[in-house]
């Protein structure tokens, strides 16, 4: 299987994770599409829950130590799709990318699978471990092949975090970031064996919160770890 990258051009911990990860496995990639930093011009909501400065290698050092193509474009180009058919990519993995469209994702033979840090299709969009808390949902990762709606297309796999009592948000941030990796690799398993998968619903997309449902969120954290404590399945 013949895999392609869409990643940061700039030190980022998912992207660096996931192409360490991959490599590991056995599943080392053809090619990075690397995507230089934008503006967010959308609202962001206010309380952190990832971890600052952390230490990590620029993912260009990354691919040159695994002998990986390296390419800065922009993801929705005809550049990447040249790209991939130039390369017969068959799988695209998503370790850092804005919303993708048809063009960066129409040529590869399976698809562009992206790991999501929430059970869909009940939590879509942006913010998905603050509003699995507010909406009292319980917190996990879905791994899919994308289409041209937002968190949609085609489930692959999907696993639910335990929850403990003393955790914080950055316990739970963490530990679904570390599951997203886990199921990566699993799923790359699961396409190699052409597997038939299931359309995802619409279920519910979310925005970012607003501060006023964030006071609300950590009002009520203590009460939702209660609720969903060690559940997983």
């Amino acid at each position: 299987m013949k895999i392609g990258i869409f990643a940061y051009n700039f030190r980022h911990w998912k992207t660096q994770a996931g192409i360490q990860n991959l490599c590991m496995a056995g599943y080392k990639p053809e090619v990075i599409f690397a995507a230089d930093p934008v503006e967010l011009k959308f609202y962001q909501s206010k309380i952190r829950v990832s971890p600052k400065d952390l230490f990590l290698w620029h993912p260009k050092e990354l691919c040159d130590f695994y002998c990986i193509d390296y390419h800065v474009v922009r993801h929705n180009s005809e550049e990447t799709a040249t790209i991939v058919k130039k390369a017969s990519l068959d799988l695209g993995i998503i370790l850092g990318a804005r919303i993708l469209k048809p063009v960066a994702f129409r040529d590869f033979s399976i698809g562009v699978m992206n790991m999501h840090p929430g059970i869909l299709p009940q939590n879509r969009g942006l913010d998905n471990l603050k509003w699995a808390i507010i909406d009292k949902k319980p917190q996990g990762v879905t791994t899919h092949l994308i289409n041209d709606k937002i968190d949609r297309g085609q489930q692959i796999l999907q696993e639910k975090i335990k929850i403990y009592e003393d955790d914080t948000l950055l316990d739970i941030h963490l530990r679904l970031q570390h599951l997203e990796q886990k199921l990566m690799i699993d799923s790359v398993s699961v396409l190699s064996r052409s597997p038939k998968l299931k359309t995802i619903k619409k279920g519910t997309y979310y925005k970012s919160v607003p501060p006023e449902r964030e006071v609300k969120m950590m009002q009520m954290f203590d009460d939702y770890k209660r609720e969903f404590k060690n559940e997983k399945s």
